[in-house]
Parts: C-alpha cells; structure tokens; sequence
C-alpha cells in the first residue's frame, strides 16, 4: 500500500466528482498550507489531493 499526493486546480470540485463516481471521500480540509481531501483505491492505495493556496498566501500568513 502507498500514499500518493496529487495537486489538483480545486479540491472541492474534485471531491465533487470522486463522490457523483461513488467514492467514499470526506469532506475538503482547509489548512494555510492547502486544502485537501482523500480516498482509498480499490487496492488500498490511500490518495490525497491537494489544492494549493494562491500564492504568497501561506508565507504572508506567516511573517508575524
């Protein structure tokens, strides 16, 4: 089993679709870092995607 990340555009659009296919996936997490959901694929390989946060934002939330 393996963890692989992979950045999409909009990680709510992309839940949107994992769940309309049947995917079990949990609802979008938002962090500074990105926001993220998850699944599990038929082989027990664990998905995470990921949407970046616009840029600048994460590093200007953490100057202080």
């Amino acid at each position: 089993q393996n963890s692989i990340q992979v950045v999409v555009t909009d990680a709510e659009a992309a839940r949107q679709e994992l769940l309309e296919r049947g995917v079990d996936a949990p609802e979008v997490q938002t962090l500074p870092w990105g926001s993220f959901t998850s699944f599990t694929d038929p082989d027990g390989n664990t998905w995470t995607l990921q949407q970046l946060p616009p840029p600048g934002s994460y590093d200007d939330a953490n100057d202080g």
